[in-house]
């Protein structure tokens, strides 16, 4: 996900890597169980691979509907399928977490999906996903946590980023309804590793 109409040119299939320093600072801060994890929107599999390197004991299930990325989400380790993760005819799994960068656009139907097969369900977004209109009833009944990341991710991997800021959003299935949420703001991160 990306801020759009800046001068740049939209990913195709609104597609973003995440940096793995994003997932290490939510990961530092967000208390989540073992068991089995869910990255619903995988990608190449950046989520699974930053979560790997501090949470090894978690099993992951990955889907995506780009082909090409079947190989190197079975080269790191993961149960990938190649689907819509948001088609109503796909069944799936109970997850323990549910981990992801949903593409900006289909959000709401990521994490609506997610809420239906996981306790935790935690999402990248722009941090003005939490004023909406269409969203308001929504986020009134089922409030996140909001952990904000100081740092603007670069999500092509060339040191530039957008003008919007970002955060994990938490929700937890088994605390609905939930009028109100924390927000916490995460550390900064040192310039030398957000390059890594």
């Amino acid at each position: 996900m990306s801020s759009t109409n800046r001068g740049n040119k939209r990913s195709p299939a609104d597609t973003y890597g995440t940096p793995l320093w994003c997932v290490h600072r939510a990961l530092e801060h967000i208390a989540l169980p073992d068991g089995l994890w869910c990255d619903p929107c995988a990608g190449t599999g950046n989520i699974i691979q930053a979560t790997q390197m501090v949470r090894p004991e978690v099993t992951w299930k990955a889907y995506e509907i780009r082909p090409e990325c079947l190989e190197p989400l079975v080269n790191i380790g993961s149960d990938p399928t190649i689907v819509d993760f948001t088609s109503t005819n796909l069944k799936v799994p109970e997850f323990d977490v549910v981990l992801m960068n949903p593409p900006y656009r289909l959000a709401q139907e990521f994490i609506e999906k997610s809420l239906r097969h996981a306790d935790h369900v935690i999402a990248l977004l722009r941090l003005n996903y939490l004023g909406s209109k269409a969203r308001n009833a929504f986020m009134r009944n089922d409030c996140p946590d909001v952990y904000v990341l100081p740092n603007r991710p670069s999500f092509e991997y060339n040191g530039r980023t957008d003008s919007i800021e970002y955060a994990w959003m938490h929700w937890r299935r088994r605390e609905k309804p939930r009028k109100s949420g924390r927000v916490v703001v995460l550390p900064t991160t040192p310039r030398a590793e957000r390059a890594l």
